[in-house]
């Protein structure tokens, strides 16, 4: 008996599949964003730097505070929607942006104490450039979506989920000082320099979350001009910078690392952004 029943009970899980799957739509779209980043991080660099020969070396310091901050920039994005109904579905997001960092920093303070004929000091104030570099994210979200009609042409949608940030960056100015004392000419002469230094840091991946609004004007037949507001959100991280080859820096870069200690910069993913979409529904 059950034999016979089986091909009538398939027939009514299709049946009742089918007007489902006939509501199910697809949209696919890409857009260009302006992103706000909450980057904004200082790096105290304090040391004592090196004498040659160090038997004439005393003591020594140097100092100072260099900023991160992230600037407004341009970004681009691309979502995949599969609608089961008319309101309710699920969004894949893939986002890219590179901000600019910059921000402005304290005189660079320098300080040698050695021995000549007699115990000497140099100390200079240098004014330190401001910071330049970029803080590359890419970061994919799966949302809940929520969409209501507000008129025949017009749409509103909420959405929401878990994130994933990945991101990495480079920035300067660090500095470092080497000082060389020689003895010329019945006197002593002390030279040197200061290096300039960009250093990178990453890459990390962070998880979090995302939300967001979106007002949506159907122009064409299967075609959506669309206007979104988001926020990304994701816990800060300690990442270890290194210092970037470049060929003014004649000191060897593990021996400078060393020197001053380079440690962490405190690197905040999280962003704003607002963007305009094309979406094509399918």
């Amino acid at each position: 008996m059950n034999r016979k029943l089986r091909p009538f009970i398939l027939l009514f899980v299709l049946g009742a599949a089918a007007p489902l799957a006939a509501d199910i739509r697809f949209e696919l779209g890409f857009g260009w964003t302006l992103v706000g980043p909450t980057m904004n991080a200082s790096y105290v660099n304090q040391y004592t730097p090196t004498l040659t020969p160090p038997d004439r070396y005393i003591a020594s310091s140097a100092g100072q505070t260099v900023r991160f901050k992230g600037k407004t920039t341009y970004g681009m994005n691309g979502f995949f929607n599969v609608l089961f109904t008319e309101n309710i579905g699920l969004q894949v997001l893939a986002d890219y942006h590179r901000p600019g960092l910059g921000g402005s920093n304290t005189p660079y303070n320098v300080e040698m104490q050695f021995q000549a004929f007699e115990p000497e000091t140099y100390s200079r104030e240098i004014d330190w450039p401001a910071s330049a570099g970029n803080l590359t994210e890419t970061v994919f979200s799966l949302n809940a979506l929520a969409r209501f009609r507000v008129a025949d042409n017009l749409s509103l949608s909420v959405s929401a989920g878990p994130s994933a940030f990945h991101f990495e960056g480079k920035a300067g100015y660090i500095g470092y000082t080497y000082f060389d004392l020689a003895f010329v000419g019945g006197q002593y002469q002390l030279t040197g320099g200061t290096f300039q230094m960009i250093a990178n840091f990453g890459p990390q991946t962070k998880y979090g979350l995302n939300a967001g609004v979106e007002a949506a004007y159907e122009a064409f037949r299967h075609v959506i001009l669309a206007f979104d507001v988001r926020w990304y959100g994701a816990p800060k991280s300690d990442l270890q910078m290194h210092i970037v080859e470049d060929d003014v820096i004649t000191k060897p870069i593990d021996e400078i690392e060393t020197r001053i200690g380079l440690g962490t910069l405190s690197v905040n993913p999280s962003y704003f952004r607002a963007g305009l979409a094309v979406r094509f529904v399918f």
